[in-house]
């Protein structure tokens, strides 16, 4: 009789353990992003505009991110994601401009860096053919906007290396039985003068654990402390794979 309730003790950890692991679940992917620039970037009185003297058009860039969702109801779960956002190009300032007190005039390159990590909490509120996921971002800025003159050699160089909190959602709408979706994404915040918002709209296609998607992102960043201002817009279709098991 012992050995027939230890065999049952045993089958029902095992099949206990069994639907623990359907509920433990990871994602990951990668997207290639086609960015463009538009906006202005200050440091002191003059705005310096980065189309049309820094020469900002177009550039592309990759976001990869990582995901782990786990049965434990009070924990969230987790989600960290990087998004390069970097441009160098050679422009032309007409009008002399002072940037970062380094006065600006003629040709001159310069590099600005947005690139990011985000680190994301989250609940999984709705788990069905609508997915809903609510939490809190926080955004590591690790770049700068920096600016040299050819002539002369002199630069100036303002950090954007401040994390910030972000409110977080992630909606996605299956279809049923076809193995289409559509998804939506958003990080927000506004405190004062400064604000910044970034949003991702993509469709996709699943089948298995892989997925296929495309769509659009588009990020604002308006930043102001003291006399450094940043005013840019960055957005463009993205193409990308993911991996959900």
């Amino acid at each position: 009789m012992n050995k027939k309730l230890m065999a049952l003790a045993i089958a029902a950890v095992a099949a206990s353990a069994g639907s623990q692991a359907d509920i433990i679940g990871a994602s990951a992917g990668v997207y290639h992003w086609k960015q463009s620039w538009d906006g202005d970037v200050q440091s002191g009185n003059d705005k310096i505009d980065v189309n049309d003297d820094l020469g900002y058009d177009e550039d592309s860039g990759t976001s990869y991110y990582v995901a782990l969702e786990h049965p434990l109801p009070l924990l969230p779960n987790i989600r960290l994601q990087r998004t390069e956002l970097e441009i160098s190009e050679r422009g032309t300032i007409t009008t002399p401009v002072i940037y970062d007190g380094t006065a600006l005039a003629g040709d001159v390159d310069s590099t600005t860096d947005l690139t990011h990590t985000d680190v994301t909490l989250y609940y999984e509120l709705l788990d069905n053919w609508v997915n809903l996921d609510l939490g809190l971002s926080v955004r590591v800025f690790d770049g700068e906007a920096r600016i040299k003159s050819v002539a002369t050699s002199e630069e100036g160089s303002v950090d954007i290396d401040t994390p910030v909190p972000m409110l977080y959602a992630n909606a996605r709408f299956d279809l049923p039985f076809t193995g289409l979706y559509a998804q939506g994404i958003g990080n927000i915040i506004s405190v004062g003068d400064s604000a910044i918002t970034d949003f991702t709209v993509g469709l996709g296609y699943e089948v298995a654990v892989l997925s296929l998607e495309a769509g659009y992102r588009t990020f604002d960043i308006s930043l102001e402390d003291d006399e450094d201002e940043a005013n840019l817009t960055v957005d463009g279709f993205y193409i990308g794979i993911n991996l959900d098991i």
